[in-house]
């Protein structure tokens, strides 16, 4: 029963960000989402870090744009909510991995 619990949090902490990071993906400006990662770099991404893929995604999504000539303290502004937001993100996504982990636990009959 533990492999199959294990299973399931590598499943999830593959699909939950990538769920959350292509309705992102949607809502991106053209400018952002020309800046965002390629197919190959989004997927090692997901599967190497699956969860804090999301501190990646929100930076590079969000964080200073390359290229733009704007003021630091904006420029610092933007990266600390990029940060913060990732960082938001990914304690959501583990909260709620969590709380699926617990019902499958209770569902089984095992101790969580």
């Amino acid at each position: 029963m533990s492999a199959l619990r294990l299973a399931l949090q590598m499943a999830l902490g593959i699909a939950l960000p990538l769920a959350l990071q292509l309705w992102d993906r949607r809502r991106l400006t053209t400018e952002q989402r020309n800046a965002c990662w390629n197919g190959a770099t989004w997927g090692a991404a997901l599967y190497a870090f699956g969860p804090l893929s999301m501190l990646g995604w929100c930076w590079v999504t969000r964080g200073v744009q390359r290229g733009r000539l704007i003021a630091r303290r904006t420029r610092r502004w933007r990266a600390a909510a990029a940060l913060g937001l990732g960082v938001a993100s990914t304690s959501a996504i583990v909260l709620v991995m969590s709380g699926i982990d617990y019902l499958v636990a209770l569902a089984l009959g095992l101790p969580p």
